[in-house]
């Protein structure tokens, strides 16, 4: 990035064990750091630079859709709370089945969601269904790339700065949430016609 000249950073062996999260991005890692020298990260290159810039892009998308009516801003707050959960967890575990694990109850969100929708008394637009499924698809797509660690995997240390698997994920997260915003924009739309039963 040019803008600021960070500090030398670490190779994977020499970086501290709680920052050891993929074997096989093997440099670029930040030193331990102060507030500022963590801030002033976002100015250099580091292999956590993707990871954070694409971190910032998935408030701002939960921010983007605070215009909509209660029922998906209590929704969106239900699944933004669980992945926050999740995402504490998965930052204390220590291995990336562990990490996966911290996300259980994201998933059985969704699932009783989803179950409740197919089977139970929950209605809602015929074509939103199918976008529910294929944001959950990309979701859970995007979890194992990350805990597979494809494709570093195959190539270590080529995708230490951009392409690995933590930036893929995030990339099908944020695409997962687009389908979550169209398929509640066909619901929403879909209740404005929506007769409840006589009786």
């Amino acid at each position: 990035m040019g803008l600021h000249r960070g500090p030398r950073l670490l190779d994977f062996t020499k970086t501290p064990p709680h920052l050891q999260f993929n074997k096989y991005v093997l440099t670029g890692y930040r030193p331990v750091s102060t507030t500022t020298d963590c801030l002033r990260s976002l100015f250099y290159m580091h292999n956590e630079l993707g990871n954070i810039y694409s971190h910032g892009a998935l408030p701002i998308i939960y921010i983007t859709l605070l215009c909509h009516p209660a029922v998906q801003q209590a929704t969106m707050l239900a699944y933004i709370l669980l992945s926050a959960y999740g995402i504490y967890c998965a930052t204390t575990a220590h291995t990336n089945f562990l990490r996966l694990r911290a996300f259980i109850w994201q998933a059985l969100f969704r699932v009783s969601l989803f179950l409740f929708r197919v089977y139970g008394s929950g209605v809602g637009s015929p074509d939103s269904l199918r976008l529910f499924v294929i944001m959950d698809a990309l979701a859970v797509l995007g979890g194992l790339v990350n805990v597979i660690q494809i494709p570093e995997r195959f190539s270590p240390g080529l995708f230490d700065n951009w392409g690995n698997s933590h930036q893929i994920m995030h990339v099908m997260v944020v695409c997962s949430i687009v389908y979550l915003h169209w398929g509640t924009m066909a619901d929403l739309a879909w209740i404005k016609t929506f007769q409840c039963p006589a009786g």
